[in-house]
Protein backbone atom coordinates (compact mmCIF):
# COMPACT_ATOMS: atom_id res chain seq x y z
CA UNK A 1 0.00 0.00 0.00
CA UNK A 2 0.65 3.38 -0.43
CA UNK A 3 -0.55 7.03 0.37
CA UNK A 4 -2.30 8.94 -2.64
CA UNK A 5 0.15 11.94 -2.46
CA UNK A 6 3.07 9.52 -2.86
CA UNK A 7 0.84 7.81 -5.63
CA UNK A 8 0.56 11.10 -7.35
CA UNK A 9 4.37 11.95 -7.00
CA UNK A 10 5.26 8.77 -9.12
CA UNK A 11 2.82 9.43 -11.63
CA UNK A 12 4.12 12.93 -12.08
CA UNK A 13 7.43 11.43 -11.87
CA UNK A 14 6.55 9.19 -14.91
CA UNK A 15 5.13 12.07 -17.06
CA UNK A 16 7.87 14.53 -16.75
CA UNK A 17 10.28 11.58 -17.64
CA UNK A 18 8.20 10.71 -20.79
CA UNK A 19 6.83 13.98 -21.99
CA UNK A 20 10.05 16.25 -21.13
CA UNK A 21 11.23 16.05 -24.65
CA UNK A 22 8.10 15.38 -26.58
CA UNK A 23 5.99 18.68 -25.62
CA UNK A 24 3.19 18.60 -28.42
CA UNK A 25 3.62 22.39 -27.98
CA UNK A 26 6.83 22.13 -29.93
CA UNK A 27 6.09 19.86 -31.76
CA UNK A 28 6.94 21.64 -35.73
CA UNK A 29 3.54 20.90 -37.06
CA UNK A 30 1.86 22.80 -34.41
CA UNK A 31 4.79 25.48 -34.32
CA UNK A 32 4.15 25.95 -38.11
CA UNK A 33 0.56 26.77 -37.58
CA UNK A 34 0.85 29.25 -34.46
CA UNK A 35 3.33 30.89 -37.02
CA UNK A 36 1.17 31.10 -40.31
CA UNK A 37 3.64 28.68 -42.23
CA UNK A 38 1.66 26.56 -43.35
CA UNK A 39 -0.90 27.14 -46.22
CA UNK A 40 -4.68 27.08 -45.92
CA UNK A 41 -4.69 24.09 -48.27
CA UNK A 42 -1.99 22.21 -45.74
CA UNK A 43 -4.16 23.44 -43.22
CA UNK A 44 -7.35 21.05 -44.72
CA UNK A 45 -4.85 17.93 -45.21
CA UNK A 46 -3.72 18.03 -41.47
CA UNK A 47 -8.09 18.40 -40.84
CA UNK A 48 -8.70 16.05 -42.59
CA UNK A 49 -6.65 13.40 -40.52
CA UNK A 50 -7.76 15.55 -37.36
CA UNK A 51 -11.10 13.83 -38.30
CA UNK A 52 -9.61 10.11 -39.04
CA UNK A 53 -8.25 10.36 -35.80
CA UNK A 54 -11.42 11.60 -33.57
CA UNK A 55 -13.41 8.67 -35.23
CA UNK A 56 -10.90 6.23 -33.60
CA UNK A 57 -10.54 7.55 -30.39
CA UNK A 58 -13.62 7.16 -28.81
CA UNK A 59 -13.56 3.61 -29.72
CA UNK A 60 -10.11 3.21 -27.57
CA UNK A 61 -12.11 4.58 -24.68
CA UNK A 62 -14.75 2.11 -25.04
CA UNK A 63 -12.04 -0.37 -25.56
CA UNK A 64 -11.10 0.52 -22.25
CA UNK A 65 -14.01 0.67 -20.56
CA UNK A 66 -14.98 -3.36 -21.84
CA UNK A 67 -11.64 -4.26 -19.45
CA UNK A 68 -13.09 -3.00 -16.65
CA UNK A 69 -15.83 -5.49 -14.71
CA UNK A 70 -14.83 -4.96 -10.89
CA UNK A 71 -14.75 -0.97 -10.34
CA UNK A 72 -18.08 -0.07 -11.22
CA UNK A 73 -17.59 3.23 -10.26
CA UNK A 74 -14.17 3.68 -12.05
CA UNK A 75 -16.33 2.15 -15.19
CA UNK A 76 -18.63 4.80 -14.47
CA UNK A 77 -15.90 7.85 -14.77
CA UNK A 78 -14.90 6.09 -17.85
CA UNK A 79 -18.02 5.95 -19.61
CA UNK A 80 -18.76 9.58 -18.72
CA UNK A 81 -15.47 10.58 -20.55
CA UNK A 82 -16.51 8.46 -23.76
CA UNK A 83 -20.08 10.16 -23.76
CA UNK A 84 -18.69 13.78 -23.54
CA UNK A 85 -16.19 12.51 -26.89
CA UNK A 86 -19.03 10.15 -28.67
CA UNK A 87 -22.48 11.43 -28.19
CA UNK A 88 -24.66 14.32 -28.32
CA UNK A 89 -24.94 17.49 -31.40
CA UNK A 90 -21.01 18.81 -30.49
CA UNK A 91 -19.41 15.17 -29.89
CA UNK A 92 -16.00 15.57 -31.02
CA UNK A 93 -15.50 14.21 -34.44
CA UNK A 94 -18.75 16.32 -35.51
CA UNK A 95 -16.89 19.38 -34.42
CA UNK A 96 -13.98 18.51 -36.70
CA UNK A 97 -16.40 18.33 -39.70
CA UNK A 98 -17.99 21.78 -39.41
CA UNK A 99 -14.03 23.12 -39.43
CA UNK A 100 -13.82 21.10 -42.50
CA UNK A 101 -17.00 22.45 -43.56
CA UNK A 102 -15.24 25.95 -43.18
CA UNK A 103 -12.46 25.06 -44.67
CA UNK A 104 -14.43 23.99 -47.91
CA UNK A 105 -13.46 20.18 -47.72
CA UNK A 106 -16.40 17.98 -48.75
CA UNK A 107 -17.16 15.86 -45.96
CA UNK A 108 -17.16 12.86 -48.34
CA UNK A 109 -13.46 13.22 -49.01
CA UNK A 110 -12.40 13.37 -44.54
CA UNK A 111 -14.84 9.82 -44.83
CA UNK A 112 -12.71 8.40 -47.07
CA UNK A 113 -10.04 9.49 -46.09
CA UNK A 114 -7.03 7.26 -45.10
CA UNK A 115 -4.46 7.82 -42.17
CA UNK A 116 -0.31 9.01 -43.18
CA UNK A 117 2.34 6.28 -41.57
CA UNK A 118 2.50 8.74 -38.50
CA UNK A 119 -1.65 8.41 -37.92
CA UNK A 120 -1.37 4.52 -38.86
CA UNK A 121 1.15 4.67 -35.92
CA UNK A 122 -0.64 5.81 -33.35
CA UNK A 123 -4.07 3.83 -34.52
CA UNK A 124 -2.35 0.35 -34.33
CA UNK A 125 -0.15 0.92 -31.21
CA UNK A 126 -3.53 3.10 -29.60
CA UNK A 127 -5.50 -0.04 -30.65
CA UNK A 128 -3.19 -2.49 -29.06
CA UNK A 129 -2.77 -1.13 -25.81
CA UNK A 130 -6.25 -0.81 -25.32
CA UNK A 131 -8.05 -3.69 -26.47
CA UNK A 132 -5.06 -6.18 -24.83
CA UNK A 133 -4.45 -4.40 -21.64
CA UNK A 134 -6.18 -4.63 -18.14
CA UNK A 135 -8.48 -1.52 -17.04
CA UNK A 136 -5.85 0.51 -15.49
CA UNK A 137 -2.98 0.04 -18.13
CA UNK A 138 -5.39 1.18 -20.61
CA UNK A 139 -6.53 4.06 -18.45
CA UNK A 140 -2.74 5.14 -18.21
CA UNK A 141 -2.09 4.97 -22.14
CA UNK A 142 -5.29 7.81 -22.72
CA UNK A 143 -4.19 10.00 -19.30
CA UNK A 144 -0.67 10.32 -20.78
CA UNK A 145 -1.75 12.38 -23.33
CA UNK A 146 -4.25 14.62 -22.04
CA UNK A 147 -2.49 16.95 -20.34
CA UNK A 148 -0.55 17.99 -22.95
CA UNK A 149 -3.43 18.77 -25.24
CA UNK A 150 -4.97 21.74 -23.97
CA UNK A 151 -2.42 23.77 -24.28
CA UNK A 152 -2.03 22.82 -28.40
CA UNK A 153 -6.08 23.52 -28.71
CA UNK A 154 -5.53 26.52 -27.40
CA UNK A 155 -2.92 27.80 -29.31
CA UNK A 156 -4.04 26.45 -32.70
CA UNK A 157 -7.85 28.33 -31.65
CA UNK A 158 -5.99 31.74 -31.82
CA UNK A 159 -4.30 31.01 -34.49
CA UNK A 160 -6.78 29.92 -36.68
CA UNK A 161 -8.68 32.69 -36.07
CA UNK A 162 -6.30 35.64 -36.16
CA UNK A 163 -3.83 33.94 -38.54
CA UNK A 164 -5.93 32.15 -40.85
CA UNK A 165 -8.67 34.18 -40.51
CA UNK A 166 -11.43 31.12 -40.10
CA UNK A 167 -14.70 31.97 -38.26
CA UNK A 168 -15.04 31.11 -34.29
CA UNK A 169 -17.59 29.48 -35.23
CA UNK A 170 -15.78 26.92 -37.09
CA UNK A 171 -13.40 26.29 -34.00
CA UNK A 172 -15.54 24.92 -31.18
CA UNK A 173 -13.08 21.50 -31.62
CA UNK A 174 -10.47 23.64 -29.93
CA UNK A 175 -12.33 25.42 -27.56
CA UNK A 176 -13.90 22.08 -26.83
CA UNK A 177 -10.37 20.64 -26.21
CA UNK A 178 -8.64 23.06 -24.64
CA UNK A 179 -11.76 22.94 -22.16
CA UNK A 180 -12.63 19.21 -21.32
CA UNK A 181 -9.30 17.66 -21.62
CA UNK A 182 -8.27 18.67 -18.18
CA UNK A 183 -11.66 16.82 -16.88
CA UNK A 184 -11.12 14.12 -18.64
CA UNK A 185 -7.14 13.52 -17.89
CA UNK A 186 -8.25 14.24 -14.09
CA UNK A 187 -10.67 11.33 -14.20
CA UNK A 188 -7.90 9.50 -15.47
CA UNK A 189 -5.44 10.83 -12.95
CA UNK A 190 -7.61 9.63 -10.26
CA UNK A 191 -8.66 6.08 -11.30
CA UNK A 192 -4.69 6.19 -11.62
CA UNK A 193 -3.82 7.19 -8.45
CA UNK A 194 -5.93 4.86 -6.46
CA UNK A 195 -4.29 1.70 -8.32
CA UNK A 196 -1.10 2.92 -7.36
CA UNK A 197 -1.73 3.32 -3.86
CA UNK A 198 -3.54 -0.41 -3.60
CA UNK A 199 -0.64 -1.70 -5.54
CA UNK A 200 2.81 0.13 -6.60
CA UNK A 201 4.11 -2.43 -8.20
CA UNK A 202 2.07 -1.73 -11.28
CA UNK A 203 4.21 1.33 -11.78
CA UNK A 204 7.55 -0.38 -13.93
CA UNK A 205 4.41 -1.45 -16.45
CA UNK A 206 2.40 1.57 -16.51
CA UNK A 207 6.02 3.82 -17.10
CA UNK A 208 6.18 1.42 -20.42
CA UNK A 209 2.34 1.60 -21.56
CA UNK A 210 2.46 5.73 -20.91
CA UNK A 211 6.13 5.77 -22.87
CA UNK A 212 4.93 3.76 -25.94
CA UNK A 213 1.48 5.73 -25.92
CA UNK A 214 3.03 8.70 -25.88
CA UNK A 215 5.09 7.83 -28.59
CA UNK A 216 2.05 7.11 -31.06
CA UNK A 217 0.60 10.36 -29.44
CA UNK A 218 3.96 11.98 -30.86
CA UNK A 219 3.31 10.19 -34.44
CA UNK A 220 -0.45 11.39 -34.74
CA UNK A 221 1.58 15.04 -34.64
CA UNK A 222 3.83 13.48 -37.17
CA UNK A 223 1.32 12.10 -39.39
CA UNK A 224 -0.03 15.90 -39.33
CA UNK A 225 2.98 16.80 -40.70
CA UNK A 226 3.15 14.25 -43.59
CA UNK A 227 0.02 15.17 -44.32
CA UNK A 228 0.38 19.14 -44.79
CA UNK A 229 3.58 18.68 -46.51
CA UNK A 230 3.77 15.06 -47.90
CA UNK A 231 6.96 13.72 -46.63
CA UNK A 232 7.82 10.84 -44.48
CA UNK A 233 9.50 12.31 -41.22
CA UNK A 234 9.43 11.80 -37.68
CA UNK A 235 10.21 14.23 -35.08
CA UNK A 236 12.92 13.46 -32.78
CA UNK A 237 12.08 16.21 -29.98
CA UNK A 238 13.33 18.93 -28.88
CA UNK A 239 16.57 20.53 -30.44
CA UNK A 240 15.56 18.64 -33.78
CA UNK A 241 13.31 20.71 -36.48
CA UNK A 242 11.81 19.43 -39.53
CA UNK A 243 12.91 21.54 -43.02
CA UNK A 244 10.48 24.26 -43.90
CA UNK A 245 7.32 22.73 -44.71
CA UNK A 246 6.77 24.61 -47.52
Amino acid sequence: MQTLSAAKQELDAIRREVVSNLPLIEHPVVQARIRGELSLDQVRKIEVQHYYEARFFSTFVLNTIKNCNDDLEARKLMAENWASEATGADDHATLILRLLDALGVPRELAYRAEPTPGMAAWHHIEEQITSRSDFVTAVASLWIGEPEYPAVASALHKAYQEVYGLPLAALQTYHTHAEHDPEHGNVEERILIEAVARDPSILPGLKRVCREAYWGYVFSFDGYWQAATGRHEFWSGLGRTFPDPA
